[in-house]
């Protein structure tokens, strides 16, 4: 049996994609997954988050409301829809 390239989202591979920082090498996990998604299994523990895909990470950062991120979203109250 042929085992295929497991590609993100079924279209990139991650296998081509390195990091050249010695000191980043560490903290960015490009582990090969088809959905980033671990619903905040790694959130609880401080130096957990190198265990989640960089991918997820990325998408999480997007996802935020507002125009300062994460700060806006607690001190707004409800995330108004005008932000």
């Amino acid at each position: 049996m042929i085992m295929a390239d497991v590609l993100l989202f079924n279209k990139w591979n991650l296998s081509e994609v390195t990091v050249e920082d010695a000191g980043l090498r560490g903290q960015i996990n490009l582990k090969p997954i088809i959905v980033p998604r671990t619903h905040g299994r790694y959130a609880t523990t401080v130096f957990h988050k190198n265990k989640m895909c960089i991918v997820e990470r990325f998408i999480n950062r997007l996802r935020v409301p507002g125009h300062r991120g994460k700060k806006h979203q607690i001190t707004s109250g409800g995330c108004p829809k005008n932000t």
